[in-house]
Formats: structure tokens, sequence, C-alpha cells
């Protein structure tokens, strides 16, 4: 999957300038199957830049292409269909649903590919530290355990690309740790790249680019 920006600056950041190396009113192309940090000081627009890439917000000048087709002339069946079996993302704000426990949540998002069976999930919980909060109702949890379940979510469909936004902000040392190797781990059983913001640190990641806003 090859993702393309053309001259893309979102309604908010109209008449700013940007630094030569911002991907804000440039030209970029991004091979979708390569490991991307996205990195930026606070308010620089990575979360628009991802709900860009995933297609959630359209408010932006310039053109993106996904596998050179505009993202705008994508129907919404075919929107649909691509974020169910090539894309996946993981927003900062995680939007679990907040009555119903964590394994509920998972069992809703495999639901609608039945890629993993519940015991891979009951499995990726436990491996995450969640062993005693599988039945626990995610408004209960705290945003550091909410993280953890989102991004469990994320990865337990297919995907060609994976796009999490700041998903360690509030997770410790050990969890980073295992959050990485997860992420290393289901991005090469499915041979996929990622996008994954960060303020600056890299987490232990090994990007193989860096875009900057």
């Amino acid at each position: 999957m090859f993702i393309g920006f053309d001259n893309v600056t979102p309604h908010p950041l109209r008449g700013k300038n940007f630094d030569e190396s911002s991907a804000w009113g440039s030209k970029l192309s991004i091979d979708g199957s390569n490991k991307h940090l996205l990195i930026s000081d606070s308010g620089k627009g990575k979360t628009t830049f991802l709900s860009f890439v995933y297609g959630s917000r359209t408010d932006f000048d310039g053109v993106i292409t996904i596998d050179d087709k505009p993202w705008n002339e994508f129907s919404l069946e075919h929107r649909a269909e691509f974020r169910r079996r090539k894309i996946s993302f993981l927003p900062q704000d995680i939007r679990l649903f907040p009555k119903l426990s964590a394994i509920e949540n998972l069992k809703i998002k495999n639901g609608l590919t039945a890629h993993r069976t519940i015991d891979e999930l009951e499995d990726l919980l436990a491996l995450f530290g969640l062993k005693e909060q599988i039945n626990q109702s995610a408004q209960t949890l705290s945003y550091g355990q909410q993280q953890r379940v989102g991004i469990i979510r994320a990865l337990i469909q297919p995907f060609e690309l994976l796009l999490l936004d700041e998903p360690f902000s509030h997770l410790d040392e050990k969890n980073i740790s295992i959050g990485v190797d997860l992420i290393t781990q289901f991005c090469a059983l499915n041979n996929a790249g990622y996008i994954i913001s960060s303020l600056g640190p890299e987490y232990g990641l090994s990007p193989d680019e860096k875009i900057v806003l």
C-alpha cells in the first residue's frame, strides 16, 4: 500500500508557514509496508495526520491518495472494507465502549473479521498484564489499562498498515516494552508496516523512516 500526500494542509492550519522538513504543504509518499515514526511538538497535527490517512477526517486542502486513487473517491462500502481488512487505527482517545468489559470490547472488534479465537484474545490480555481485568468494564479501567486494551484491539484485525496515535503515553517502561514487542510481532505476521505518533521518544521502536510535521 502506498499513501500519497500532495500539498495537504489541514483547514485549521491554513495560512501557516511550515518548515521545509514538514509533511504539511509538501509532496510525500509513504510506503505502507515500512515502519514510520510520526513526530512533532504538541499541537502540530499528529492526530490530524493519522485521521487523514484513516479517512475519518476530510477537512484539508490538497490530495491524499491510496495506491494512486484519491481517498475522496472511495465509496462508503469500499472505505468500510478497507478499514476492516487493510488499515487498523488506535486513536489517542481510544474509544472503548465504556460499559462493556475489556474482553467484550475485543470480541466486538474481532466479530467483524473472526480473525482471532476467544482464547487468543484472553491470552493477549493476560500477556499485557490484564488477566484480572478481563471482565472489568472499560470505564473502570485506568487510562493506561485502557491503552493496553486499545493496542490489542488494533492488532487483532487483519491489516497492511497500523496507525497508532501516541499509544504509550500512559504506560510504564515494562508495558511499553510488551507493547512494542506485540506491535513488532503482529506487523511481521501481517507483513505490515506502521505509523506511530510520538512527541519525540522512540520507545525502543526501530522505524525505517520518520515523518516530521
